[in-house]
């Protein structure tokens, strides 16, 4: 059994990921795979930044596989202020 956690779950990538996992039929080339469990979590469920919150998550969702899209985003203006 694999349990997937992907990390920036609600981020445009994230979301992409979780549609295509959500509507493709399981067992599809795409789609989720039997026994699978998938997991999408965003920055509301934990700080990567924080060690001990970051065990906690691992600890909740215990995954054999991480797909890390997590990332610190402001837009174009934070990105032109900020370089």
């Amino acid at each position: 059994m694999s349990r997937i956690l992907v990390t920036g779950g609600s981020g445009l990538v994230g979301k992409a990921i979780q549609r295509v996992i959500e509507t493709e039929p399981e067992g599809s080339k795409y789609g989720k795979q039997p026994g699978e469990e998938w997991f999408f979590i965003g920055s509301s469920e934990g700080d990567l930044r924080d060690p001990a919150a970051t065990d906690a998550l691992f600890d909740k969702y215990r995954p054999t596989h991480v797909i890390h899209l997590a990332a610190l985003v402001g837009g174009l203006f934070k990105n032109m202020k900020y370089k």
